[in-house]
Formats: structure tokens, sequence, C-alpha cells
């Protein structure tokens, strides 16, 4: 399997023959270009035409990113749009049962993962009986809502009223002052608990909206989240069911084993950021878990994680353009 680049320095990314150099003023990197997937940018770099033609003619994607990791922008190899896919798509969301039934799918298996992740924890004896027996009664309501006589912002609101108590588990898991978690802060964060989820998140979104641009769905048409924030949105109905499982559970990891501690980020007018050293951390750690491969109860088969998103989108798929019923993933730990 291809692999992501990280590109934390300045330079420029050269095309030599049919391979890439990143040439910085230290040294020069060579990456194989049949080993790469994507490559993540942290600063500037200088890339030209010929450079671009070889990223397009073997399907590689550039993120940038700022130093804070901000998503910033991608470059897309060319992906022509396929007009009956986009009309299909649109119609379906149009189809506000269809699209309502398909955002409960969604709904629920996030609700089931950040369930999942408080279990995982009860049972290292973290003691959150009061909490999951909440959180069963919360998503056994959520399941009665009947798609026929409710919204997108009613269930969402269920969504929302779940996550509080989710994030309410959050410092009994950290078990570690310097992370005690308040409130969901964004733009900027205001603590680090909080820095270290939007780093995260940034990195998950960004793996998804990759992901969808080499699927048959369009990124611009989501199916719960609206266009506020920007032009696309699908990536966050679909990070929403990773988030527990990948993120989050990384971030509880990390800080528990010692491996991120209150050294590792830098506080200014602006917020607190993960510094340099903390996001290299976690960048590794992060690759490292979607490399992890857990086996599925509907396939013998062991998946990477990386593989199982993937999956997700092309099943989502799949139910808005051939009606193959959706069977979203839900973590069983």
């Amino acid at each position: 399997m291809r692999k992501a680049i990280y590109l934390y320095k300045s330079g420029s990314l050269i095309r030599s023959s049919n391979n890439l150099i990143f040439k910085t003023n230290e040294e020069k990197i060579y990456l194989p270009i049949f080993q790469i997937d994507t490559i993540n940018v942290f600063n500037h770099i200088n890339l030209n035409k010929n450079t671009i033609i070889l990223l397009n003619n073997y399907d590689i994607l550039v993120n940038f990113f700022d130093y804070n990791g901000n998503y910033k922008g991608t470059y897309y190899p060319y992906y022509p749009i396929k007009g009956e896919y986009l009309k299909k798509q649109v119609l379906f969301l149009n189809d506000n049962n269809q699209k309502i039934n398909l955002a409960k799918k969604i709904i629920q298996a996030s609700m089931i993962n950040m369930m999942a992740l408080v279990k995982y924890y009860h049972k290292k004896n973290l003691f959150f009986t009061s909490e999951l027996n909440k959180m069963k009664r919360m998503l056994s309501e959520f399941n009665r809502i009947d798609i026929n006589n409710t919204t997108i912002d009613n269930l969402m609101i269920h969504e929302a009223k779940f996550k509080q108590l989710y994030y309410s588990c959050f410092t009994k898991i950290t078990k570690n002052k310097d992370f005690s978690f308040i409130e969901r802060s964004t733009r900027p964060p205001k603590d680090p608990i909080n820095a270290i989820m939007s780093y995260g998140y940034s990195l998950l979104y960004t793996l998804i909206a990759n992901a969808l641009f080499r699927s048959r769905l369009h990124i611009s048409l989501p199916i719960i989240h609206s266009n506020i924030r920007r032009e696309e949105g699908l990536q966050y109905d679909i990070a929403d069911i990773f988030k527990p499982v990948v993120v989050d559970r990384l971030i509880f990891r990390l800080i528990n084993k010692n491996q991120i501690s209150i050294n590792h980020f830098d506080k200014t007018d602006k917020g607190v950021y993960l510094n340099k050293e903390g996001a290299q951390i976690f960048i590794e750690e992060f690759e490292g878990l979607l490399k992890n491969t857990i086996s599925l109860s509907s396939s013998k088969r062991k998946l990477s994680y990386r593989s199982i998103i993937s999956a997700e989108i092309h099943k989502i798929s799949n139910h808005i353009f051939l009606n193959k019923e959706y069977n979203s993933f839900k973590m069983k730990w």
C-alpha cells in the first residue's frame, strides 16, 4: 500500500526523471514515486509544471497545512466529474426521507462508537456506569425516531446532547490535570486537549476528503452538515463515525502513556497549539494507527483502519447509487 509523506521544512519538490526529490537548504530527500499516496506539506514549498505533471500521472495528492495544522487546501490530480453520478447524488439528497434515513444511520454509528470508547475505558476500571446507562437510554430514544416525522436538525440536536455526555468522560479518562476537558473549543483551541483534538480531526478530515475525491461521491454535497464552514462538507459527516475510534482513542493513549505532555504545546494570544515536536509525535502515531488491522464481524478478513475508512465511503456510495442498504462501521471492544 502506498503511504503518506509529511514535509515539515521549506524547500522545493523537484521532478527527477520519474521520481521526486524534496530539496532543502540542508539536504536532498529522494521520494520513490510508486510508494507515495499523498504528500502533506506544513511549510513553504516550490513546485513547477513538470512536478505537477508527474503528480497527476501517478495520482498523488498534495495537502497543504499551516504551522498549527489547520488545513488550507489540496492539489488534486485531474478527476473528471461524471454528470451521471452527480445527478444521482443530487436526486438522492432531494428526497427528504432517503436523506434523513441515511443521516440517521451515520449519526447512530457515531453515537455507538462514542459509547464503545467509553465502554473500553469502563473495562479498565474507570467506572462509567452512570454515563453508559444514560448513553444507552439516549441511543434507544434516538433509534425510535420516525424518519418520516423528523428533520436533520432534530437528529443533530440528539447527537449534540449525546456528545456532551461523551465529552464529560474525557477528564476522567486522561487522569491528567494538564489535560482536563471542560468544553469543545475551536478557532482557536483554548487548552491542550482541544488543541490536539483539532489537530487530529484536521488530519482525519483531510484523509477522508482525499478518499472522497477518488470516489463517485461529490464532496460538496453533504448529508448532515451544511456548507456553512466551507464549500465542502461530506467529509465531516463521515469523520464523525471515526473520530472516537481513531483520533480520540489515540489522544487518550498518547496522554496516558506520557508520549504527549504539556511541553508539546505552545500557548499564544491566539490559542493553544501543538508545537513541532508534538505534531511529529502525533502524526507518527496517527499513521501507525491507520495501518493497524482489526477483524470485522461481517468478515473473517482483517482490515486496516485506513481501508475501513475507504470501505465506509464505498458503502455510502453504493447506498446512494446502487440502492444497497448501508451498514455502518460500529466498533466493538
